[in-house]
């Protein structure tokens, strides 16, 4: 009983040190009739300016640096000069010369935290920009960002004629082709196998909170085939409302959902617990729950969603949701594997199955109060 009780104050634990308040960069890239290209990039200067990626940055930190007005300016400046040498731009393999246009000055990144108010002074999310020239001869353009920027959603064109819609890992560089021989279908590939992997990285590492529901609903099902099978009724929910918001019949939630998508942890948990998550009624609630946490994809994406269009949009969508699919599998198929090895022991499948089920309960109430906190008061 130890052993499950370190495992139940686990999962709690997890749920208390996340910490959800920062948002992925974005990137449009255009490239005119005269080969000029400019490149905005919208990220979260805080962190950037403490060498930090936005997820590791915590608030304490990030205040220390905000309300001293030396250190911010000094940071500021080195960060200004860090930054147009860590952006790389390679036109056919050869790297371009750049020209830094605009950069947050220290006085804008504290009056942006200010105006955002106590409670929401982070994430600080403002433009920098880079200008170059592409030789009218070039087949394919590369961009390769900052590292410490994180995951940055990148949309890249020229003129109306080419465009990628792509999610660029650290150390990854985003690919533009303009070749009227190379197939449209090229550009559709990639987007979709970009966003399956930002969909699995939505979940593993960066979804606890997902996985937590993924593992209650394991819990509840009566056998790994029919977990699995929730999990598909799951992601169709969760792609209909997010392609919902991209089609604009639903309006971009705001930051309410994020303590109902922790209320549905909880209720997932008690559900599996108690078992009563039948397999008539099982596949109408997970769908239903898909479509909350949908919501919850959306807000993440909102800025990105912008970006999609036409075909390329819906490879986007589908590579994102089979992503997170595939991500769901291994969480499921983990759960089951850890499940086995535990039976091993002195505990009973259904002690086991009930208790941790009731862990996830808990910390989903936690972690909805503590989100429910964030919003209404300061956090």
């Amino acid at each position: 009983m130890r052993k499950l009780f370190l495992i139940i104050l686990a999962l709690v634990g997890i749920t208390l040190h996340a910490h959800p308040e920062w948002k992925e960069a974005s990137c449009t890239g255009i490239i005119d009739e005269n080969g000029g290209f400019v490149l905005t990039l919208r990220f979260d200067l805080p962190p950037y300016l403490v060498g930090k990626l936005p997820v590791d940055a915590s608030i304490g930190e990030l205040d220390d640096l905000i309300y001293d007005k030396a250190r911010l300016i000094s940071t500021t400046q080195a960060a200004r000069e860090r930054f147009i040498s860590e952006i790389l731009i390679l036109a056919d393999g050869k790297p371009l010369t750049l020209s830094l246009i605009e950069f947050p000055s220290a006085e804008s990144i504290k009056a942006q935290s200010v105006q955002q108010g106590e409670n929401d002074r982070y994430p600080v999310i403002l433009s920098a920009k880079i200008s170059t020239q592409v030789e009218k001869t070039t087949q394919k353009i590369e961009v390769a960002f900052p590292p410490k920027l994180g995951l940055v959603f990148t949309n890249l064109r020229k003129e109306m004629n080419y465009q990628v819609v792509m999610a660029v890992q650290p150390n990854e560089k985003a690919e533009l082709i303009i070749n009227d021989n190379l197939s449209e279908n090229t550009g559709i590939i990639a987007t979709a196998k970009n966003f399956l992997v930002y969909g699995f990285n939505h979940v593993i590492p960066a979804g606890w909170d997902h996985g937590l529901f993924m593992l209650a609903m394991f819990l509840g099902a009566t056998s790994l085939a029919n977990a699995l099978t929730r999990s598909l009724a799951f992601t169709a929910g969760h792609c209909l409302t997010l392609a919902a918001v991209w089609l604009q019949l639903l309006p971009a939630p705001g930051p309410w959902i994020e303590p109902v998508i922790a209320l549905t942890i909880g209720i997932a948990g008690l559900l599996a617990a108690r078992g009563i998550t039948s397999n008539k009624t099982v596949f109408i609630g997970a769908s239903a729950f898909g479509l909350l946490h949908g919501l919850g994809f959306a807000a993440a994406a909102q800025a990105k969603l912008e970006n999609w269009t036409g075909i390329k949009a819906l490879a986007a969508l589908a590579g994102f949701n089979l992503g997170v699919e595939f991500a769901q599998v291994a969480v499921i198929v983990f759960a089951a594997l850890l499940l086995a090895g535990l039976q091993r022991t002195q505990l009973k499948e259904l002690n086991l199955r009930r208790n941790l089920s009731y862990g996830i309960a808990a910390a989903g109430f936690v972690v909805m109060t503590t989100r429910l906190w964030a919003i209404l008061f300061d956090a």
